[in-house]
């Protein structure tokens, strides 16, 4: 999956940087009122794994915001980990179909293979469930 993009920060980023981590994929829109109620449940997840030194990759997938009113969001809500800014939607071709609602939630193993999808809002608990499966850690 040769995903890649612009953060709303505006540094480049690709899935190959993400070498020997699961990574958390996340579909959402500040227009998205399911993702607006999911997003405190994927900001503990990645405090918690973050601050518990997990080797985990959270990535935001912005749809449909511009990068102003994206931003603005993310620091209103205060989300940690990084999203990508809407590309016109070349980002979810990458994905190749896997994220065709928003929000949608990809569970990627250290391999860059899909390991879960949630279509619809994520709670903590399913969150953090999935990434220690994939982790191959008890919960």
């Amino acid at each position: 999956m040769p995903l890649s993009g612009t953060t709303l920060q505006g540094t480049p980023w690709k899935i190959a940087d993400v070498k020997d981590k699961v990574l958390v994929l996340n579909v959402w829109g500040q227009w998205c009122g399911p993702c607006v109620a999911e997003m405190p449940h994927l900001q503990q997840v990645w405090s918690q794994l973050s601050a518990a030194g997990k080797p985990v990759q959270f990535m935001g997938i912005n749809y449909r915001d511009g990068v102003e009113t994206a931003e603005a969001f993310v620091r209103a809500n205060k989300i940690t980990y990084p999203s990508l800014q809407d590309d016109g939607g070349r980002t979810l071709l990458a994905l190749r179909g896997k994220a065709n609602t928003t929000p949608t939630t990809l569970v990627l193993d250290r391999q860059g293979r899909i390991a879960a999808r949630v279509s619809g809002p994520v709670t903590a608990a399913t969150l953090s469930g999935l990434v220690n499966d994939v982790l191959g850690e008890s919960a």
